[in-house]
């Protein structure tokens, strides 16, 4: 649930006021290109000018294209665009150009606050191993104070992750999410007045990228940036861009008594960030409380710098007591001018809000509940086929309640529209066997006390989480005893697990530690051949309590297929498979992150739920549960469509949206955020009602090409590197030709 919706209500008498506004700029909106607008506003403003908080920041998208070449661009048709982590773009728009052009120029006016030696950063994407070079020239009354190259490979560069200053970086998970600052070290000398910036693009070495530039920063502030490079680990340097200087309110109260208006609290800041979430080290501070006698207007404030530009999110207002005002919402113009984009009348005690990262550009800022309705405006024009799936289970989590009963009432029919059940105990009040329950945080010793406090309300469980993205349990270095124990019990020697023993029991240790692989190789082999089968009765022992007092519950956790990552969607045999042939877990169950993932083919990701039909294998009333998550940006509708119905041709029979709504009322970093994406799942699940009896009641057919996976080659790391990916092109060629193709271990093997 994400706690900063929970606190916000609002008479409904405001809200029709509010949502009639939000109506009317939303519909307004529609049919606004806000690439022509950040366009429009760079020609039409005499200059850049400097923020509130001292920044001269020129966006990318705003300069004005000379000659071709440079083109202003959305947020997502960019290389590194996701939900999560180093992919986001400032007020969501890029100024790019073609790895090869003839020279192009972009150019846009500054004005120069005071004299000073200023810093010229670029934020902008450095594709790994390849050329993204460009140029910044400044000129300044006659002269040309900076002519710089940007982009190269071998210059230094801010990097995310705690690479601070390098040239290059490739991240463990694959050379994605390249978003760079540079110019740490490019001084430029400028004066008093106004400034021309200019990006150049032209021809570049080999191997070249596109040329994709965020925005140019200048600043005479060297110490926060050196501090940032210093001390902001994750994202460095992002958390200096807001909105500072866009957006403004102002309040008028039309009570009897005097009011105060304050913004929300929210975890990390004054709003809450998505970019992702609230690992940015900000230097907002919370606008003081405004005293609003009775009768009267107060003048324009600047709330623009409480609001990330680098993603959409929430934020909101609190009136205290609750009383009749109007709240107005305003964006500064290319001219300098305040001009009013919404307005909230009515009596007021919280008003929740949804922002965008391009205020300046969208000039939207919706009530929070506003977000919900305009999704179900588009939803119902879609054109309906089939109806929505009664069998399959669906699962994710979704708007929360509580803004208003009106709201409320839409947040069920959306519900229902795609036949979702919520991912938490709410579910366990309908009336039907579809509930969800997570117990990751119940130990097992408090686990039945746990389970009977349910009641009734037992029998209505469907699926049980022991936890998200989790590894099976480990053994701790004292386990030398029970190691022996096991090892006797499985017929071993002590001299075939460690020839230095002598044959003598008490010279033998448990010793996973990779260092044994060479000087040692018989005690690293059965110490992980313990630790595996310790893990799978360690989880068996929370699987038996829930088995017994949840009659209709399949058990299982997420295991996200990227960990290890030398060996991302080949799934370890003893927790893909052996974990559920002994009944450690009754539901498999994993992600189909990999639209991001740089491997073969998204193809590979059916790889997962090939070993899962394995580990089911034999046991018909076994189901496989997957996330097919519509994240967006990132996944794209067509991509989801690909891995949906893969999914369902690989044997999935419980669908997992994970996190099935937009940024605005999103938690942290997953989220929906495209119109079409929710318009392309709704189409498809109303597929699959036409046709799920076959997905319920059948099974996918035995191949007759098998493709190897076992717990031996897991322990020597047979997927490693290379090996990894030449598994993943082989499973991708055999698929091409056509062939069905089943996984096969060491039991079935034997068998």
């Amino acid at each position: 649930m994400n706690p900063s919706t929970t606190l916000f209500r609002a008479p409904s008498i405001l809200w029709l006021t509010a949502v009639l506004a939000a109506i009317s700029s939303r519909g307004a909106a529609a049919e606004h290109d806000p690439i022509a607008a950040a366009q429009a506003y760079g020609k039409s403003r005499d200059a850049v000018r400097v923020q509130p908080d001292g920044l001269l920041v020129c966006e990318a998208e705003e300069f004005q294209v000379r000659t071709p070449g440079w083109q202003a661009q959305p947020w997502g048709t960019n290389y590194y665009a996701a939900t999560f982590a180093n992919t986001f773009l400032s007020r969501k728009a890029y100024l790019g150009a073609p790895a090869q052009c003839e020279p192009s120029e972009a150019t846009i006016r500054v004005h120069v606050p005071a004299a000073g030696r200023y810093l010229a950063l670029v934020r902008y994407e450095a594709a790994y191993r390849f050329e993204t070079q460009f140029r910044v020239v400044i000129q300044q009354g006659g002269r040309t104070a900076l002519d710089r190259l940007y982009g190269a490979r071998r210059n230094q560069k801010i990097w995310p992750f705690s690479q601070r200053l390098k040239t290059e970086v490739a991240w463990d998970w694959g050379a994605s999410e390249n978003v760079v600052w540079e110019g740490h070290d490019a001084w430029v000398e400028l004066q008093p007045g106004p400034a021309t910036i200019t990006l150049v693009a032209g021809k570049q070495p080999e191997p070249a990228a596109r040329r994709n530039v965020d925005l140019v920063l200048l600043t005479t502030d060297v110490e926060q940036v050196r501090m940032r490079i210093d001390k902001e680990a994750y994202l460095p340097l992002d958390g200096l861009l807001t909105q500072a200087g866009d957006v403004f309110i102002q309040v008028s109260n039309a009570s009897r008594e005097k009011i105060k208006v304050e913004g929300q609290k929210f975890i990390g800041g004054t709003c809450q960030q998505h970019s992702p979430y609230w690992v940015h080290l900000r230097n907002w501070k919370p606008v003081e409380p405004l005293d609003v006698e009775p009768g009267r207007t107060t003048d324009w404030i600047d709330v623009g710098g409480l609001l990330d530009s680098l993603n959409d999110g929430q934020w909101g207002l609190k009136v205290t007591p609750p009383a009749q005002a109007e709240i107005r919402v305003g964006v500064k113009a290319a001219n300098g001018k305040i001009e009013q984009i919404n307005q909230f009348r009515g009596r007021i005690g919280e008003l929740p809000l949804a922002f965008h990262a391009d205020t300046r550009y969208s000039r939207l800022m919706r009530p929070r509940e506003q977000v919900l309705f305009d999704l179900m405006d588009y939803l119902k024009r879609q054109p309906a086929h089939g109806k929505p799936p009664a069998r399959t289970l669906v699962y994710g989590y979704t708007f929360d309640p509580g803004l208003s009963p009106r709201y409320d009432a839409g947040v069920r029919e959306f519900k229902r529209m795609f036949a979702l059940t919520e991912t938490n105990d709410s579910s366990l009040d309908i009336d039907a066997t579809r509930g969800y329950i997570d117990v990751r945080g119940v130990p097992t010793p408090q686990l039945e006390e746990h389970c009977r406090k349910l009641g009734d309300r037992a029998a209505r469980v469907a699926v049980v989480s022991l936890g998200d993205e989790i590894s099976l349990p480990n053994p701790s270095q004292d386990q030398t005893d029970s190691f022996r124990a096991w090892l006797r019990g499985q017929g071993v020697t002590a001299a075939a697990v460690d020839p230095a023993s002598g044959g003598d029991w008490n010279k033998v240790r448990f010793d996973p530690d990779p260092q044994r692989q060479a000087d040692a190789p018989g005690v690293y082999y059965w110490s992980h051949r313990y630790r595996q089968h310790f893990g799978i009765q360690t989880i068996k022992q929370r699987t038996d309590i829930l088995r017994r007092l949840l009659p209709n519950a399949q058990i299982g956790a997420n295991f996200s297929p990227h960990y290890p990552v030398e060996h991302s969607f080949l799934g370890e045999t003893y927790k893909y498979v052996t974990c559920f042939r002994q009944d450690g877990m009754t539901l498999p169950w994993s992600e189909d992150y990999i639209f991001q993932v740089p491997v073969v083919s998204p193809q590979v990701n059916n790889i997962v739920l090939d070993l899962f039909r394995a580990a089911n294998r034999g046991r018909p009333d076994r189901k496989i549960m997957y996330y097919v998550m519509p994240h967006w940006p990132g996944n794209t509708p067509n991509t989801w469509r690909r891995l949906f119905y893969g999914a369902l041709a690989h044997g999935m029979k419980i669908v997992n949206l994970f996190e099935f709504r937009p940024v605005q009322v999103a938690y942290t970093e997953n989220h929906v955020n495209s119109d079409e994406m929710y318009a392309m799942v709704l189409r498809s699940f109303r597929e699959l009602g036409l046709f799920e009896d076959f997905v319920q009641d059948g099974q996918v057919r035995a191949a007759q090409v098998g493709l190897w996976f076992g717990e031996t080659g897991d322990i020597w790391q047979d997927t490693r590197g290379s090996l990894g990916a030449g598994k993943r092109t082989l499973y991708t060629a055999v698929r091409h030709q056509q062939m069905p193709l089943d996984i096969v271990v060491e039991q079935d093997a034997l068998d």
